[in-house]
């Protein structure tokens, strides 16, 4: 008797299964799009897409009567054209027809899930893909010459002050050994940067676990009000803090750990996805072998206004 081949093709309950795991976005996933509008407004085909960047310059003085004409200042803009490739992320789901075949026979005989693959591959194709997609929303990528927010020209990065104790401003400078006041303190000599001269505002607050997980110690012996309560309440009033390891010293190319407050305005920062992630159709070998790949295309973060992220080293 014949064995038909289609017979253990991936079937249309199958892709569903797919599609319906690899896109249920985790939020804990998709961590940049928890506080960057995603740009898709451009051709999913698109090469390379363009946006011009500037920075506001000159200032305003009172004039005494009888001033001339060359004693007025004038403002304008610095800035230029960025142009950045678009890159596609991608990674691949297989299934071999021994793995479809068993999942059928468990199915018919009833002792099988009601879905007929395992997802757990296909769970695992999206998270790489966020996971990749929060690397260039931050740092970039070197061998494509993509840069992040926390290494963009023209945003602030400085070392934050060194006011704890130690043997040397490095290690005076690292939560680790500051109070929570002097915390607080670089938190907001950071929030100054980048609300100077009111063009900005400061809404989002990005640390890593370890850093966030200090703002949870008391403010002093005599208050229990934690640090992450006062700025919440008291204080700097972020409208977001972000978590995540993408900013860890071990990965954020800085050797230090640091922090990111930045205004996410979509006119101000933005992720740009020409073609959000897709799922191929599946295409079969001689054997039998099922593969799909999953994709996305990205050109990384728009940056239009430099001067509204401010990265704290050190810390």
């Amino acid at each position: 008797m014949e064995t038909r081949f289609d017979a253990v093709l991936l079937r249309k309950e199958d892709l569903l299964a797919i599609e319906n795991v690899l896109y249920e976005a985790k939020k804990e996933e998709l961590v940049a799009r928890q506080f960057l509008n995603v740009n898709t407004n451009f051709p999913p085909y698109a090469m390379e897409i363009g946006y011009d960047w500037f920075d506001v310059a000159g200032s305003a003085k009172i004039l005494a009567a009888g001033a001339s004409a060359k004693d007025v200042p004038f403002v304008g803009e610095k800035g230029g054209r960025e142009t950045m490739k678009v890159y596609s992320i991608v990674t691949g789901i297989r299934y071999t027809r021994a793995e479809r075949m068993a999942a059928q026979a468990r199915n018919a005989l009833g002792k099988g899930p009601q879905i007929s693959l395992d997802t757990t591959r296909v769970a695992t194709a999206r998270r790489f893909v966020a996971e990749m997609e929060n690397k260039l929303a931050f740092i970039g990528d070197t061998s494509h010459n993509i840069k992040g927010i926390l290494n963009h020209p023209g945003i602030t990065a400085e070392d934050v002050a060194a006011s704890g104790t130690g043997a040397t401003d490095a290690a005076k400078r690292l939560w680790a050994n500051k109070t929570p006041k002097l915390i607080l303190k670089d938190l907001l000599a950071g929030k100054r940067k980048v609300e100077q001269g009111n063009i900005f505002k400061a809404r989002v607050l990005i640390l890593d676990s370890d850093h966030y997980n200090a703002l949870l110690e008391p403010y002093s012996d005599y208050s229990p009000m934690t640090v992450l309560s006062w700025l919440q309440k008291e204080g700097a009033y972020f409208e977001k803090i972000v978590v995540t390891n993408s900013i860890a010293s071990t990965v954020n190319g800085l050797n230090v750990g640091c922090f990111v407050i930045l205004d996410n305005a979509p006119e101000i920062v933005e992720l740009a996805v020409p073609m959000d992630l897709t799922l191929g159709e599946p295409v079969y070998d001689l054997l039998g072998t099922s593969e799909q790949v999953v994709e996305e295309r990205t050109a990384g973060c728009i940056i239009r206004h430099p001067a509204a992220i401010y990265v704290g080293k050190g810390i």
